[in-house]
């Protein structure tokens, strides 16, 4: 009886906890943070109790959820509780930190869906259409913005340095940008699977590292992934990838539509495997140096600035093909 009332009390503190990440993460500019903080609660909650136990409170804390900001607070809400629920029950049960990894990006995933397909059949309204003018306006912006430019150039040239094919470069490099606005949206619809899949792994990811750190405050061991310096990804991938640059290049690939999504989606992930093993060697050359952890964070910061981000998967790539660590630290 008083394991219940305890029970009880401390699915009315997490709940308590998981509202306040979640107004944090719907009304307020830290959303980024709170986002990914909002698992945590209920992972901490299902590794300390049974699962049924933890399924009412993850009940719960959806429920009201939704009674404060109704089918927007679900689809924030529904599969970050699961996540974080599940994910607690398998730390609980010692599954290993791939496979807790593994169960809390396909949860998350599955309920993104359900959460989605919930919106569609009772308001009868997308949810991702937001994500996709939001995505859309940014393309647009930037493309239009390297139009500018263009024309800049154009126009500050000499008189004497203008020659005909100089001229006829910039006017098919913005013939090619203007056909890139036209199929922006396109663009983005047909990765939006490969958004949501890397955004769950990244959602799994970050709630892994966060209870890692309260269970080490709880006095419990939690097995670590391997460490970033280690990480290395098998050199198939490498294939996949080019396998998956041939099928883009075939002309009339667009006509097609599902393979055409299929094959985006799969370059979207496998850009996203050789940019860790990118983070990965840099890990490892700060490692061999010994240097401060600290670089790492810059690394990483600055590698998501786009001109460096390509730069980074360049090194991924050599890195899976090559195995430049064994090459440069003999």
């Amino acid at each position: 009886m008083q394991n219940n009332v305890r029970a009880i009390l401390e699915g009315a503190f997490v709940s308590a906890i998981f509202l306040v990440l979640f107004f944090i993460a719907f009304y307020t500019p830290l959303s980024i943070v709170a986002v990914f903080a909002l698992p945590l609660p209920l992972t901490v909650y299902g590794y300390r109790h049974e699962a049924k136990v933890g399924g009412l409170a993850a009940f719960v804390t959806v429920f009201l959820s939704f009674i404060f900001a109704g089918f927007p607070g679900l689809l924030l809400s529904f599969p970050a509780a699961v996540m974080g629920l599940v994910m607690g029950v398998a730390y609980r049960k010692k599954k290993s930190a791939g496979q807790v990894l593994m169960i809390g990006t396909l949860v998350e995933l599955t309920f993104m869906f359900v959460s989605i397909g919930l919106a569609l059949a009772v308001m009868k309204i997308n949810p991702l259409d937001d994500m996709i003018k939001a995505m859309r306006e940014i393309s647009e912006q930037v493309l239009t913005d390297m139009q500018k430019q263009i024309e800049n150039s154009v126009s500050q040239l000499p008189e004497d340095q203008r020659n005909e094919a100089q001229t006829k470069q910039l006017a098919q490099l913005k013939e090619s940008l203007g056909m890139m606005k036209a199929q922006v949206t396109s663009l983005i619809t047909a990765i939006i699977p490969g958004l949501l899949i890397s955004s769950s792994l990244l959602s799994a990811l970050i709630n892994h590292a966060f209870f890692r750190r309260i269970s080490q405050r709880m006095g419990v061991q939690i097995q670590s992934l391997p460490a970033l310096h280690n990480l290395r990804f098998p050199r198939s991938i490498l294939y996949y990838y080019f396998i998956v640059l041939f099928l883009f290049m075939i002309k009339g690939l667009q006509d097609y539509h599902f393979l055409y999504m299929a094959v985006l989606n799969i370059m979207l992930v496998l850009q996203l495997l050789f940019f860790v093993q990118g983070l990965g060697f840099i890990a490892y050359w700060i490692h061999q140096r010994n240097a401060s952890k600290g670089l790492l964070f810059i690394a990483v910061i600055l590698f998501l600035i786009p001109p460096f981000t390509y730069i980074l998967l360049l090194i991924g790539v050599l890195d899976v093909g090559f195995n430049l660590r064994n090459r440069f630290f003999r």
